[in-house]
């Protein structure tokens, strides 16, 4: 279990590729320039959230996730 409270960063899935690494554009995939193909992003723990399946992922990232 991820402490979320505080200021220290946790490792986070990334809000621009949805953790794939990958953007698409109009001339097809290109690496994600966010997270440069990790998948994920540094930021402060009070930024984040716990999803459903217990990844952590950016609090303002809509996932349409169902309880």
């Amino acid at each position: 279990m991820v402490d979320l409270t505080g200021n220290h960063d946790v490792k986070a899935i990334c809000p621009r590729c949805m953790g794939n690494g990958y953007i698409k554009i109009q001339k097809g995939e290109h690496n994600c320039p966010q997270c440069e193909c990790e998948g994920f992003v540094m930021l402060p723990a009070h930024q984040c959230r716990e999803n459903v399946e217990g990844g952590i992922e950016p609090r303002w990232m809509k996932t349409g996730e169902t309880i």
